[in-house]
């Protein structure tokens, strides 16, 4: 009989959720919250249901278009305060409903990083994997990023783990894989705009003196960024400012600066429409937003795409194949600069594999571009693997 009972409230539960899923309109503040579009509707086949792509997107689904999904969070939020979570002893220190921590400080909102080694031996034998499949057939390269909290010199700093622990440790842990020292560089520079004030990702900037470190380790002249032209959109307010809920941060609102060579070349792109259906569709390296509209971190490439190519005029017969989270999108106009090809995943949402493509597409260079939060996440690390 308690069995039966448990049946019954579960699929109650399942029910109450298909509800706020189905029955309460779309919530339009979460596209905004979470500053990216929210995920569609998946089309339904048995091929995506037996490869797991159509569980995979439809849980993600599921989780982005809950009914009053923003008010939601924010309850969260405000349940986690009466909790005494929250601790502003020192400072503003603000935790999330969906996990982690935030320090608001000196204008800046940071992400607090929290070492996973298990996570973090998972992800050096991914890199392995592809290292082990490709390495001895292309140069396969690996940058992982730092975030603004490394180099933060607040009372915050020592909430957060060694990021630098976690980079060195993967990278004298990975075999047959060449990896790019872009800690260095922005240590070096970290007293420059190389990080927003209220997103998570670096700058154009930040992304360039990365850039700079991996053109150096694959044998390429980096472009001088004297050289380029540099057009700027302030009232960028990011992601983390609205995972904070903190509307006082509004007045630290960030410029967004980017760097052109006068080419702005076109991206021929593939994802899901509206209906879910697989398309395709172009977008550019550089998507200034229009006159009066408030600046997004989409400025570069157009926000996340599952498949993307550029071809540029650069005529060295050179094809690289980069493996990303949204930390690239910044990063990625400036290879045009040296690569006449450039083909970009996200294994977050490509179901296509590496392996196809190198059989596909005369490919010179694999280039893994992660932020070091993602040796912490176990979703990027099998998306990662599953895309191989």
């Amino acid at each position: 009989m308690r069995e039966k009972i448990t049946s019954i409230v579960f699929c109650c539960i399942l029910f109450s959720f298909f509800l706020l899923v189905t029955v309460f309109p779309k919530d339009a503040k979460a596209e905004v919250q979470e500053n990216r579009p929210l995920a569609k509707m998946p089309e339904f086949s048995l091929k995506s249901l037996f490869s797991g792509e159509f569980t995979t997107s439809f849980e993600t689904y599921l989780s982005d278009n809950v009914g009053m999904r923003s008010d939601l969070v924010n309850l969260g939020t405000e349940f986690k305060k009466l909790q005494g979570i929250q601790n502003e002893k020192s400072g503003k220190l603000k935790e999330l409903p969906s996990g982690g921590s935030l320090a608001l400080t000196d204008g800046k909102i940071m992400e607090i990083y929290k070492r996973n080694q298990t996570a973090e031996q998972n992800y050096i034998d991914t890199i392995n994997s592809y290292g082990q499949s490709f390495g001895n057939s292309h140069n396969v390269y690996l940058l992982l990023a730092p975030t603004q909290i490394e180099f933060d010199n607040s009372k915050y700093k020592n909430l957060s783990d060694s990021e630098k622990e976690t980079i060195d440790n993967v990278y004298s842990s990975v075999v047959n894989v060449k990896t790019a020292d872009a800690y260095t560089q922005l240590k070096a520079h970290s007293g420059e705009y190389v990080y927003f004030r209220t997103d998570h990702h670096w700058t154009q900037r930040g992304a360039y003196y990365a850039y700079r470190s991996l053109m150096s380790t694959a044998g390429y002249e980096a472009v001088d960024i004297n050289d380029l032209t540099v057009h700027n959109h302030n009232g960028f307010l990011g992601y983390l400012y609205n995972q904070a809920n903190s509307p006082e941060y509004a007045k630290y609102a960030d410029n967004i600066e980017y760097y052109s060579n006068g080419k702005n070349y076109e991206v021929i792109a593939r994802g899901p429409d509206d209906a879910g259906n697989l398309v395709n569709y172009k977008s550019r390296i550089y998507c200034p937003p229009a006159d009066d509209a408030s600046p997004l971190y989409s400025v570069f490439m157009g926000g996340d795409h599952a498949y993307c190519e550029i071809n540029t005029d650069v005529k060295n017969g050179k094809c690289a194949l980069v493996i990303k989270d949204s930390y690239a999108n910044a990063l990625l106009p400036l290879l045009t600069n040296n690569y006449e090809k450039i083909i970009v995943i996200d294994p977050r949402n490509y179901f296509g594999t590496v392996t196809e493509l190198t059989k596909t597409q005369k490919i010179n260079d694999i280039i893994i571009i992660n932020y070091v939060f993602d040796a912490t996440m176990t979703d990027f690390i099998e998306n990662l693997n599953r895309v191989k």
